[in-house]
């Protein structure tokens, strides 16, 4: 879990001229910035939560309440959304864009992969509990059509935000 993360933030801190230069001004008043921070923010609030939450369920068995009742994989989620906050402000702060973007999206397949890992462990330890879980509950993004596999919605979902982040 933790692999994907570090290699965003040393990305993501490698990015950062202004920061480096101690521009701190910048960092605290442009408004992208501050979306990112939000963004970032209500992201580690996700992801706190989640942990919690299985911390206090411990080992007891398939935790499918809470946060879990809204995705699979409400930690992973919690993730993504903390490091597109911070690519959010990494893009206003360099002018390396593509490569800010690359980092984000290569973070967020490490995490699809690592979920991946999880639902096939998670399948053999819990078999038609498991399938039940999947069935009434989305993947890592809060949205679910039925027509395309999860990981795959899930790459076109992120896809579209990379694009969407190219474009500010």
């Amino acid at each position: 879990m933790v692999f994907p993360l570090a290699f965003y933030v040393f990305g993501f801190l490698w990015s950062l001229p202004e920061f480096r230069e101690q521009q701190f001004y910048l960092f605290l008043f442009e408004p992208r910035l501050m979306f990112g921070r939000v963004v970032a923010l209500v992201g580690f609030i996700i992801f706190l939560t989640a942990l919690v939450q299985m911390l206090k369920a411990g080992r007891k068995g398939l935790l499918t309440g809470g946060l879990y009742s809204v995705v699979r994989h409400p930690q992973y989620f919690g993730i993504m959304v903390v490091t597109l906050g911070l690519t959010i402000m990494a893009i206003q702060w360099s002018g390396l864009k593509p490569n800010v973007v690359l980092v984000w999206f290569i973070g967020v397949l490490g995490y699809v992969l690592l979920a991946g890992y999880e639902e096939r462990y998670l399948s053999s330890r819990f078999e038609k509990e498991y399938q039940q879980y999947k069935q009434k509950v989305p993947f890592i993004f809060p949205v679910s059509i039925s027509r395309i596999p999860e990981p795959i919605l899930t790459l076109i979902i992120t896809l579209t935000i990379t694009f969407m982040l190219t474009l500010i």
